[in-house]
């Protein structure tokens, strides 16, 4: 599943029309509770555990996928 598909799935919008430079600044709803929404549903659906630090940095679809591929995720 592209993370676009889950970004767009947690904030109820299309994920073709999000890009790498979508954000929190950018999307409607991604306030405090929209990221940790986010944060779960990428980690139920992609099986992985991350660490605090690294959902703080989480706030654009570019640092998404950099986050998810040093946890060994191709996305």
């Amino acid at each position: 599943m592209k993370i676009e598909d889950i970004v767009g799935r947690v904030f109820n919008v299309d994920p073709r029309g999000l890009s790498e430079l979508s954000s929190h600044d950018t999307i409607d709803g991604w306030d405090s509770m929209g990221h940790l929404t986010l944060i779960l549903e990428l980690e139920r659906r992609l099986g992985v555990s991350l660490s605090i630090a690294d959902a703080l940095e989480m706030v654009d679809v570019a640092t998404i996928k950099a986050t998810l591929r040093r946890y060994g995720i191709d996305c």
